[in-house]
């Protein structure tokens, strides 16, 4: 079965308090794991220097939607969303979604 993922590209703010930055992805990555991705946090070493990509990787794209069910249903991670945008640390850049073409 094909896997799928889901990328958010985002690039601290100037100035921002990257220890801080870093309290709330780890707080994303946990809620994600609980609804069943595998996280994943990247530094962009080449091109868009600076940026860092949040994965999430799953079996399949059936997972992929039963995680997003979850996880959008969870008053935890609306809080989350709520105190991340307040926080004004980071800059959305894009975001993907991608399922494996096996070959």
């Amino acid at each position: 079965m094909p896997a799928a993922i889901v990328q958010y590209v985002f690039k601290p703010n100037p100035g921002c308090d990257i220890g801080q930055l870093m309290g709330l992805v780890k707080e994303a990555a946990t809620l994600w794991r609980t609804h069943g991705a595998e996280v994943r946090l990247w530094s962009v070493q080449v091109g868009e220097v600076g940026n860092l990509a949040f994965t999430a990787g799953f079996e399949s794209s059936a997972q992929l939607g039963a995680t997003l069910d979850k996880l959008n249903s969870d008053p935890e991670f609306g809080a989350w969303r709520v105190k991340n945008i307040k926080a004004g640390l980071a800059t959305w850049v894009r975001s993907n979604q991608a399922y494996e073409v096996l070959i």
